[in-house]
């Protein structure tokens, strides 16, 4: 079975074995062909008022040579190469985008309700502004999605994750941001969050097909895991 998001379970396969945080941010799912209507696999009644669509998704799969270490010898290019295979495959186009060490794959095509490929802003990349004030880190990312929200008319939702059982963000801090794009935001939060491990700390930034109004950006965090073979392959196929 192909992967309804191909592109995240490539980033979570870096996480969960290569102790690679990689964070991935969903296009717009709007043209119905890109939709997968799950409701009768999914449903405990017979007919549901509402219908449980998915992304249609599809099959990435991208070859990479291994270091002494077990870690990928070719970071950048390995992210480059899963971001030319996911454009050539899927009706979708992404970037990687850098800071320092930390990557973000970013949407920037999908298709319109009548099959266009139109580009797209990504959501994250919008601007938002937090009046200063000292609250939890939690409150103030949902300040951060509440903002997004009223920009688009989505239900934007941040953030869910949990370390060791902890719920996020609780530390409280003083916080504000003016004009700010809000994935440098966020990006901020983590790192007041998580002291000296924000790099193990990855978004997938979900939104549900239309006619939902729901995204939610949820926080996870990347292991690093021992690999003895000299070459692996990134397969997202479930």
């Amino acid at each position: 079975m192909d992967a309804p998001r191909p592109v995240d379970s490539a980033a979570i396969t870096l996480a969960q074995e290569f102790g690679i945080a990689v964070s991935v941010e969903d296009p717009p799912y709007v043209f119905r062909d890109d939709v997968k209507d799950v409701t009768s696999e999914v449903s405990r009644t017979p007919n549901p008022p509402r219908r449980v669509l998915i992304p249609k998704g599809g099959r990435l799969e991208v070859r990479f040579t291994l270091n002494s270490d077990g870690l990928p010898q070719d970071v950048p290019g390995l992210l480059r190469d899963i971001v030319a295979v996911a454009n050539a495959r899927l009706p979708f186009a992404y970037r990687v985008e850098s800071d320092g060490n930390r990557f973000t794959l970013l949407p920037t095509r999908t298709r319109d309700v009548l099959g266009q490929v139109t580009e797209i802003t990504p959501l994250m990349d919008r601007r938002v502004t937090i009046p200063a004030g000292t609250r939890s880190i939690a409150a103030t990312a949902v300040l951060m999605a509440d903002a997004l929200s009223a920009q688009t008319g989505l239900r934007v939702s941040c953030c869910q994750g949990a370390g060791t059982g902890i719920p996020w963000g609780m530390t409280e801090i003083a916080f504000k941001a003016n004009n700010e794009p809000a994935r440098s935001v966020l990006t901020r939060l983590i790192t007041a969050a998580s002291p000296g491990q924000s790099r193990r700390v990855y978004w997938l930034q979900r939104c549900d097909p239309l006619p939902s109004q729901w995204c939610f950006i949820n926080l996870s965090y990347a292991n690093r895991a021992v690999v003895a073979e000299d070459t692996r392959f990134i397969q997202a196929v479930q």
